[in-house]
């Protein structure tokens, strides 16, 4: 049987429901991603160093904390695997409701700390243990509800075509999430008072609950995945899990991985830098209203959605996940040129929609590409034991954000950008060189993730070494070992 005649294991609903965990996941990501760094610097009012030195503490945790979460997951049996073999679904509705409740303590920082640059100055240590904490523990928590959704796919999806149709959904589900984020948290926050953002931070968290119920079906272990376990468990093929430095190296010394990694990391710098700068591009480049960055990011949105269906028929017709991803990254570098000159509302949202074909791509071919490269490491090693690896990449995600918040801080500190002006015209009467702050703004906006794209689809179209034949191969091989 050809890989283009492979019979599906699940009905659309089911492989649907499994891609709208992405609508979940992005609806509170991009919504931490458009405001947390924006409401800390310019709404309470934070100084630029601080918060910086805030994200680099986090780092530090996210160093350790994400694939040590992977890690934990691999090592641990709870009693409800014990009782009736379900490793992981257990997780996911801890990570997600949990996950949720944090995102609100974000910004709900005591109003006696802040209110004007007096009293900020006085409590400024204060908001800065409250952002750093709130973050550690919103970290850890998406890392449970990540790690373990994701070890899931390649276990219960097990074909080439059925993962791509998977994340065909993925995306489309995504992009749904993204465009959702980018309208309905904002338009609870029509003055930008902190009040607002907290009323915001709430519509989140209450429409993900309902959110989280749409990926019920596709993420839960079903009778096929258990079987699976059990098998896997009476070959003790799952029993040897090394230790946590070890396995560390292990991960990190396949380059095929390594490759794979950066160039997710590379559009997570590239793509979320976008969002992250959203509010600074509309209110200090355009001099709009927070509520057009809807306009902007449904551009975007609306590119990435718009190619799906094309990468999707690509995919098959090519099939070749490693020429598609860097396609995907060269696509995503050149849309980002136009954005350093771009002056007006109309050119940007023109910009952004070529942009979103690159995101687009990006976004579908991510889960094949890892799991391409979970079966070549499973090949080698002989056991399963996806989680850890995946803890790696939810690390090299946050990682991303971590970047992200550095180049703002950095370039807002270099140029002159005055953290608590909330109007293009409050920082022109504030900045010492107003031309040198709005530079900035398109450094981070459109230079800097452009270098980091290039740099890393170099890196992954040097060192990921997964054709088509190897592929083919590995899948051959997994059958024979049963794994």
């Amino acid at each position: 049987m050809t890989e283009e005649k492979e019979k599906y294991s699940y009905r659309m609903r089911t492989r649907a429901s499994y891609g709208t965990r992405e609508l979940f996941g992005q609806w509170v990501s991009a919504a931490f991603g458009f405001t947390v760094f924006f409401f800390y610097e310019v709404v309470i009012g934070l100084p630029t160093i601080l918060a910086m030195t805030a994200y680099i503490i986090y780092a530090l945790w996210n160093a350790v904390n994400d694939p040590l979460v992977g890690y934990i997951m691999e090592r641990i049996h709870m009693p409800w695997e014990k009782k009736r073999g379900v490793r992981r679904f257990p997780w996911m509705i801890i990570g997600a409701v949990t996950w949720l409740l944090s995102y609100i303590l974000i910004y709900l920082v005591p109003p006696a700390w802040y209110g004007n640059p007096a009293i900020v100055a006085a409590n400024q240590w204060s908001i800065f243990g409250w952002y750093l904490g709130t973050l550690f523990l919103y970290d850890f928590l998406v890392a449970i509800w990540d790690v373990n959704v994701l070890s899931v796919f390649p276990d219960k999806f097990r074909g080439l075509n059925e993962r791509r149709s998977v994340q065909g959904f993925g995306a489309i589900f995504g992009i749904l999430g993204l465009v959702l984020s980018a309208v309905i948290p904002p338009m609870f926050i029509p003055t930008g008072a902190p009040t607002e953002y907290i009323m915001s931070a709430m519509v989140t968290t209450g429409l993900g609950f309902v959110f989280v119920l749409f990926s019920i079906s596709g993420i839960k272990e079903d009778k096929k995945v258990l079987a699976y376990y059990a098998e896997r468990k009476t070959k003790g093929l799952d029993d040897r899990v090394e230790p946590f430095f070890k396995s560390a190296k292990i991960a990190l010394s396949n380059k095929t991985f390594v490759a794979k990694i950066l160039h997710f990391f590379g559009y997570q710098v590239g793509g979320v830098m976008i969002q992250t700068s959203a509010f600074y591009i509309v209110i200090f480049l355009l001099d709009e209203t927070p509520g057009a960055i809807t306009l902007l990011l449904a551009s975007m949105l609306g590119g990435a959605l718009i190619s799906v269906p094309l990468w999707t028929f690509f995919s098959k017709k090519m099939n070749d996940n490693r020429k598609l991803g860097i396609i995907a990254g060269f696509i995503l570098f050149v849309t980002f040129l136009p954005m350093i000159f771009v002056q007006d509302t109309i050119s940007w949202m023109i910009s952004l929609l070529f942009f979103g074909v690159g995101i687009g791509g990006h976004w579908f071919i991510d889960g094949p590409l890892l799991s391409d490269v979970l079966d070549d490491i499973a090949v080698k090693t002989k056991k399963r034991q996806q989680a850890i690896y995946y803890g790696y990449q939810a690390f090299v995600a946050r990682f991303g954000g971590t970047i992200i918040a550095l180049t703002i801080s950095i370039t807002h500190i270099l140029t002159g950008f005055v953290e608590g002006a909330e109007t293009l015209a409050e920082l022109t009467s504030l900045s010492p060189s107003i031309e040198l702050a709005i530079f900035g703004i398109r450094i981070h906006s459109a230079i800097v993730p452009a270098i980091f794209v290039l740099i890393t689809v170099i890196l992954f179209w040097k060192y990921y070494d997964l054709t088509p034949e190897r592929i083919a191969s590995n899948r051959k091989k997994l059958k024979e070992l049963g794994i």
